[in-house]
């Protein structure tokens, strides 16, 4: 008896480790395909490029295309699989305060020649660890996860700053405050001020 009360034991935790394997496995699956776009009618590949806040090239690039012809049914992989490395708030936050005072330039991405909004954010992600291609800031708010209450390192956003729609972000710092990319450099400001405050839309996580 002691020896089948034994076995059964044993064999029942090789089940639920079993359980546990597949668990994972069909959670690793449901997460690749969240990954891909079907294409449907009347979409163009400049259109979905646009919708992920991504140049036509670097989405031709993540799909080998060596022209912009697509296909309805055909899937496109949209390349948002988050980095493994565990976030750091305080080395993220850190790398984003190193670049106070570097001036503006639309389109910038590097402190050599100047930052703009999303610019700032793919080099300070990118430097701390956690990979994220270029985007606009519309493109980091469609695939951010939104989040009601912020935590130090995620992504505050706002909407018809400059252009209809999400058109601005910046990094959340603690306090009400966030350090991005406007027109004055790169600068820490207060959420709440009345400025930002009527334009401000949500936080979001990468």
């Amino acid at each position: 008896m002691k020896k089948n009360k034994k076995y059964r034991w044993g064999w029942g935790i090789k089940l639920a480790a079993l359980a546990l394997s597949s668990s994972v496995l069909f959670s690793s699956l449901e997460t690749a395909s969240a990954a891909t776009y079907t294409v449907k009618s009347g979409d163009s590949l400049w259109k979905i490029a646009s919708q992920q806040g991504v140049s036509l090239q670097t989405l031709m690039s993540w799909n080998h295309l060596s022209s912009s012809t697509i296909y309805i049914g055909q899937k496109l992989n949209l390349n948002t699989t988050h980095s493994t490395v565990p976030k750091s708030p305080a080395n993220l936050v850190q790398i984003a305060k190193q670049q106070l005072g570097v001036k503006y330039t639309f389109g910038g991405t590097k402190p050599s020649t100047g930052f703009d909004c999303s610019g700032y954010i793919t080099y300070v992600y990118n430097n701390a660890g956690i990979s994220t291609p270029r985007k606009t800031a519309a493109g980091f708010y469609n695939t951010a996860e939104k989040v009601s209450t912020p935590k130090v390192g995620d992504l505050v956003f706002f909407a018809n700053t400059y252009k209809a729609g999400i058109s601005h972000v910046g990094i959340y710092v603690g306090n009400n405050q966030m350090i991005n990319a406007s027109n004055s450099g790169v600068t820490i400001a207060n959420i709440n001020s009345s400025y930002w405050k009527k334009y401000f839309v949500g936080y979001g996580r990468l």
